[in-house]
């Protein structure tokens, strides 16, 4: 059997033949995650072409796929590294991983961050705590000069998919805005916000799949710009403002229509489009990608009353195996209270090499113990310049970060 070995890739470079692997991967990954998926990233290549990717693969067949950042090991660490971002940032972040060598793809990953980058750590923020990528995790730190440790962990919404209600098939039904999962207070409090909105939309709450209309991305993208999201002196990011963004936001969607793997509902209250979201789907787990309400609409708690009816829509359906929303609301313990499900998901570093696997170990100490800190600092320079001097003997060239 072929080495499983890592590759370093800029999104601006990937060929035909790497999208063609790219593809099977992200079909077949253990973990599915739409904001790995080719048909989510592609688009960026004009605004982001310079991303790093970290590739796994053996004979050609790539197993696995990370994309990387420089970032700091840890607030109280200022030691440059990679690793991937917050969720927040740019989506779920954790790897894909083929289901079959997931713990070779991690472990090939982690070693070409030593080996090409020249860096003895790499963080991975937002991996999950349970499941097979955390058992590839336990398997990568049994192996030589490698060892992995939690720094911090959280607790996200998730959605799971009910096998036992099939949500209906209609593409307009009306919008349950008080599902039993919410608490009393909460439901009594929803059903008021959706009294007043009825009576200023002059109609009933329904909710229509507007997956398959071309026009909804259109409603969407003047939606979204309605409000504070569209006035970029408060702050506002609406995807109008920016017209490169819009142009690889409509690629993105429409990538994944093609595919039959964008799901796109519209709440409205009578004959007025008050709400919608977006989710695009991979390995049957959908991801959301963006919501937005119409701003003259925002005084009766429009979008609360809007992921409420999607999210209750969607747990019946029988196409998913679950829904990921979590990276929008880390550290937001109220927007928890909006899904039925939890999930958590870590931040970890997988220190790579004798050195920094040792280290590794000493890293939730250094928040609290200055020697902790002074002695990973210190050795883990130590180790850098090693790799520098190595580096510079083989003459290998590092990308540029």
């Amino acid at each position: 059997m072929a080495r499983v070995r890592g590759i370093l890739l800029r999104l601006s470079d990937i060929t035909t033949a790497d999208v063609d692997n790219w593809t099977a991967l992200a079909e077949r990954a253990t973990e599915p995650n739409a904001a790995l998926d080719p048909r989510f990233l592609l688009p960026d290549r004009k605004i982001s072409g310079n991303h790093l990717l970290v590739v796994a693969e053996e004979d050609g067949k790539w197993l696995g796929l990370v994309r990387v950042f420089p970032v700091d090991l840890a607030p109280t660490l200022p030691l440059r590294t990679y690793g991937t971002l917050e969720p927040a940032d740019l989506g779920p972040p954790f790897p894909l991983l083929d289901p079959a060598r997931a713990s070779d793809a991690l472990a090939a990953i982690a070693r070409t961050v030593r080996r090409r980058l020249r860096r003895g750590y790499i963080g991975l923020r937002g991996y999950p705590a349970s499941g097979p990528l955390a058992q590839a995790l336990q398997d990568v730190s049994r192996r030589p000069a490698l060892h992995a440790t939690v720094v911090a962990s959280h607790i996200v919404p998730w959605v799971d998919v009910l096998p036992a209600r099939a949500a209906p098939h209609e593409r307009v039904h009306p919008a349950v805005t008080d599902p039993e999962y919410r608490s009393a207070s909460t439901r009594k409090e929803l059903r008021r916000y959706a009294r007043r909105l009825v009576e200023a939309g002059g109609g009933p709450l329904t909710l229509h799949d507007a997956s398959d209309d071309p026009e909804a991305i259109d409603r969407f993208v003047t939606m979204q710009a309605s409000g504070w999201k569209g006035d970029r002196e408060h702050g506002g990011y609406a995807v109008a403002l920016d017209r490169e963004r819009e142009t690889a936001f409509r690629a993105k969607t429409e990538a994944f229509r093609e595919s039959g793997d964008l799901i796109v509902l519209e709440m409205w209250a009578g004959d007025a489009h008050v709400y919608s979201h977006l989710y695009v789907v991979s390995g049957g787990v959908a991801m959301g990608i963006l919501d937005a309400y119409q701003h003259e609409y925002g005084a009766y708690s429009t979008g609360k009353l809007g992921r409420t009816a999607v999210t209750t829509h969607m747990r019946g359906l029988q196409r998913l195996k679950a829904l990921n929303p979590g990276h929008f609301y880390y550290g937001d313990d109220e927007a928890v209270k909006a899904f039925p499900d939890r999930r958590e998901f870590v931040d970890v570093v997988i220190g790579v090499g004798i050195v920094p696997s040792l280290l590794c170990r000493l890293l939730p100490r250094t928040e609290a113990s200055l020697r902790a800190r002074a002695a990973v600092m210190a050795f883990s320079r130590g180790d850098a310049l090693m790799m520098r001097a190595i580096g510079t003997l083989t003459r290998k060239p590092r990308p540029t970060p």
